[in-house]
């Protein structure tokens, strides 16, 4: 188990969360639905093969479709706005490196609560990484200099909270589907953080 002191490092980038999770019973449940329904998604894909990574298949969950009734087991526990997402990454995904903006008419993605899903084997699931750019300008991208500060272990079996304002991918190395259900906010990193420290963020 992670005290919240040891895991201060891996801040200012991603936090994990202790004293809270979706119950094996319901996390069953959860990918039951997300594989039955995953043809119903929306997906983004993009097959240009950047220098660091690429958008490969993401797979989102509409707002018609979301079984809100089994997010509900954590969502609710929340004492901040959160707004429900399911998210996942088809096989041999090597996420685009990028920062998430405020869309018009989604949600605010400023930063989240992740809580791994699909599949159940915690040591095959790919990492999400966390870099800074080091060199030149993201919007040349495939010219631009990255460097990766930490990464996201998910073998702890533990949600994550993360700071969707610093770069960041995702990695599915398998050939199998990533799925995570996601609680987004828009709270900055640091103030999440804060509340978890003082016990004030869910329930």
């Amino acid at each position: 188990v992670l005290s919240r002191k040891k895991g201060k490092h891996m801040r200012p980038y991603f936090q994990y969360v202790e004293g809270i999770n979706f119950s094996p019973e319901t996390r069953k449940k959860l990918a039951d639905n997300i594989l039955a329904n995953a043809e119903n998604y929306i997906r983004s894909s993009n097959d240009h093969k950047n220098k660091y990574g690429k958008y490969d298949w993401n797979w989102f969950c509409p707002r018609d479709i979301m079984p809100t009734e089994l997010m509900d087991e954590v969502g609710s526990r929340f004492k901040i706005k959160v707004a429900y997402e399911i998210l996942g990454q088809t096989p041999y995904t090597d996420g685009k490196i990028h920062i998430d903006r405020i869309v018009e008419g989604l949600p605010p993605r400023i930063s989240l609560i992740n809580f791994p899903i699909y599949p159940f084997d915690m040591n095959t699931y790919g990492p999400t990484n966390f870099f800074k750019l080091i060199e030149g300008k993201y919007s040349d991208y495939d010219n631009a200099v990255f460097e990766k500060q930490c990464s996201v272990d998910y073998s702890h079996n533990l949600p994550v909270v993360f700071n969707l304002q610093e770069y960041h991918n995702a990695v599915n190395d398998t050939d199998d589907y990533r799925f995570n259900a996601q609680f987004t906010t828009d709270l900055p990193f640091d103030e999440v953080v804060n509340l978890y420290d003082k016990g004030e963020l869910f329930n």
